[in-house]
């Protein structure tokens, strides 16, 4: 009985590393199975069934969030969406709009471009999984503030521990700016400097790109973003 009580207790510290302040009480009793000669499930049982009870836990937080101005402007805060086992992550800047009255992540014009690349790279929507690095719109569709950005950090790193891909693209350079470890200034930041060299966030690689919007705008670029795809593609195989 003590082994088992202490891998209890190694799980449920293991959640609170990752910033949960309470579990859901229907987890709690997951641990306790009772018609089983085992007290915990198996860990391939562990991962399936609860992360995305972890998942859902987070994001309502996240809706709930009043962590930051921009909490009394939104319509909705926008969660991340996609698999909780996908190999690959893709991290935007902040909800525009039409995210903002959905509560979905990349629903915009923008969003039908990401997907069109998701979609190229050999991936559907649901096989990856697409965030934001700031949850709620900011107004007038201007850059989310380095406070804000701060702000909302913990809830990226939570995703980012829950899903744990292989591969993470960033899109746009707050999004870059916020897995680099938000050292600097914001406004000194280049996306065109960045893209095409590789960094680590805690040992995943991420492969910095131009933001959809950017290419709605700047077309020509859209060779470039394809090439990071090329490597964020070589880096799965």
């Amino acid at each position: 009985m003590g082994r088992e009580i202490d891998k209890i207790v190694d799980i449920l510290n293991f959640y609170k590393t990752l910033g949960f302040k309470e579990l859901p009480e229907s987890f709690i009793q997951s641990l306790f199975r009772q018609n089983s000669g085992d007290l915990l499930p198996s860990q391939d049982e562990y991962n399936s069934e609860n992360n995305k009870t972890f998942i859902d836990v987070l994001n309502e937080e996240i809706r709930n969030c009043e962590k930051c101005p921009l909490s009394s402007s939104r319509k909705n805060a926008v969660c991340g969406e996609g698999s909780i086992k996908a190999k690959l992550m893709f991290v935007g800047e902040a909800p525009g709009v039409d995210e903002d009255i959905q509560g979905r992540p990349f629903v915009g014009e923008a969003g039908k471009l990401l997907t069109s690349l998701i979609e190229k790279m050999g991936f559907s929507r649901k096989e990856v999984y697409v965030t934001n690095s700031v949850k709620c719109h900011p107004p007038m569709n201007r850059d989310p503030f380095e406070s804000e950005i701060s702000a909302c950090f913990d809830y990226l790193k939570r995703e980012i521990e829950i899903v744990y891909p292989q591969v993470i693209m960033s899109l746009g350079k707050v999004a870059t700016y916020a897995l680099m470890g938000m050292h600097g200034k914001l406004k000194d930041l280049h996306i065109s400097k960045l893209r095409g060299k590789l960094f680590f966030y805690e040992q995943i690689p991420v492969i910095p790109t131009f933001h959809p919007a950017y290419l709605l705008r700047n077309k020509k670029d859209k060779w470039l973003t394809w090439e990071d795809a090329q490597e964020a593609l070589r880096r799965l195989r």
